[in-house]
């Protein structure tokens, strides 16, 4: 993982990046059962991982949100 990366395992978080336009640029297998999503370092990207874990409200349209679990969901199991 380069510096300018943030590796993301949980799908809800990885979910809500996408949905709140940070970038995917991959994906790295760290063992045999889980994957890291890898994003762009980018302004507001830490405040809205620290707002997730903390279970304060971030607004998101939901289909949205859906939409882009699903796509997550689907480059997870494309990865080899």
């Amino acid at each position: 993982m380069q510096d300018g990366q943030i590796a993301i395992s949980d799908l809800g978080l990885a979910s809500l990046l996408v949905t709140r336009d940070f970038q995917v640029v991959g994906l790295k297998r760290v063992d045999e059962k889980r994957i890291n999503f890898l994003f762009t370092r980018a302004e507001g990207i830490e405040e809205v991982i620290s707002k997730y874990w903390a279970d304060i409200e971030v607004s998101v349209k939901i289909q949205s949100l859906f939409n882009n679990q699903k796509l997550l969901k689907n480059r997870l199991y494309a990865f080899k």
